[in-house]
């Protein structure tokens, strides 16, 4: 936990998010991912062993869109929650979260610079979220999509280990080796849960559908966030406070998203990868699904649709994130 001056930064980093947030289209207020994939249409297509790994990508694809569109509503949301806690109301509130962000931060930028002493400083205090994945749950994943026995997935942890490790671990405790327990980092595959980012050694679509769903069930603590102001630096009471408390309603939402972002953003490095694998071998792969190559094409071609849309949901959530992370000063 760490605390921070950051009352010059809160000025510079709304003017930046101003900028930032314009450049963002296409998420709404609130919302839904809507991929068009449907997993379970196209009949009986999962028999098989492609087919089967096929409909782990696209289930994979209904998740990551969904995923995507839900954290960019919370961002969204939280900004909406600032507003409120300022006094905004009515159409200052409604549409694209780039409109709603970019309007609250101009009225938080205002209500500081009027009520807080020009050079005074904001005394944060900030407790990062952390977030865990679940890699055994990944390897049944990949498993049960490879037609393997879980054993037979391996799957490397970049980021801390905790678990068993089948290599050399380092850091905080544990020895390795075969099956040797770690608390580290660990230089091998790692059976456990994953402090940071996780890559699943298998077949492009069964690993694109173990990482989703190891980062998007991944589990994370809350983050701990207050500000407050020096003494004798306030102007006006009343406006600071609520500026001051709609930080700490809105800032700490923003930051458990901003958690999530780096391995939700990696397992979509790879989700998107495979899906412009697919695009690329559309016609040839729903041909070899005979009866169902039209639905199976449509299916493809849906998925590698989502994939525009995925990215600018991020984009604007990890810009937001950033602009609110260096308002707070605690990047």
């Amino acid at each position: 936990m760490r605390t921070l001056p950051s009352r010059s930064l809160v000025m510079a980093a709304c003017a930046a998010a101003l900028l930032a947030l314009t450049a963002c289209p296409g998420a709404k207020i609130p919302g839904r991912g809507g991929s068009g994939v449907d997993p379970n249409t196209c009949g009986n297509y999962a028999a098989t062993d492609a087919g089967r790994k096929l409909k782990a990508f696209l289930e994979a694809t209904v998740k990551v869109d969904a995923e995507a569109q839900r954290l960019v509503n919370i961002v969204g949301e939280s900004c909406a929650i600032m507003g409120r806690g300022l006094g905004m109301a009515g159409p200052e509130l409604e549409g694209q979260p780039k409109d709603v962000c970019a309007r609250v931060y101009g009225r938080l930028n205002d209500d500081l610079k009027v009520s807080i002493k020009a050079g005074a400083k904001l005394n944060v205090v900030y407790k990062p979220a952390v977030c865990t994945l679940d890699l055994q749950a990944s390897a049944r994943a990949a498993a049960q999509c490879e037609a393997k026995a879980e054993a037979d997935i391996s799957m490397t942890c970049s980021g801390t280990c905790s678990g068993t490790c089948e290599g050399t671990c380092k850091g905080k405790a544990g020895t390795g080796g075969s099956g040797g327990q770690c608390d580290g980092v660990c230089e091998g595959t790692c059976r456990g849960s994953c402090e940071g980012t996780a890559e699943v050694d298998a077949s492009a679509q069964c690993r694109a559908q173990a990482e989703v769903n190891a980062s998007v069930d991944m589990r994370c603590t809350e983050p701990e966030f207050s500000v407050d102001v020096e003494a004798g630096a306030v102007v006006d009471a009343s406006k600071a406070e609520k500026a001051l408390s709609a930080m700490r309603k809105g800032f700490p939402k923003i930051f458990s998203v901003q958690a999530r972002l780096k391995p939700f953003g990696s397992a979509v490095k790879t989700w998107a990868r495979t899906a412009g694998e697919l695009g690329a071998a559309g016609r040839d792969l729903a041909n070899s699904f005979k009866d169902q190559a039209l639905c199976i094409s449509g299916q493809i071609k849906a998925a590698v649709d989502a994939v525009a849309r995925v990215n600018v949901n991020i984009e604007v959530s990890v810009e937001v994130s950033a602009s609110a992370s260096a308002s707070a000063g605690t990047n």
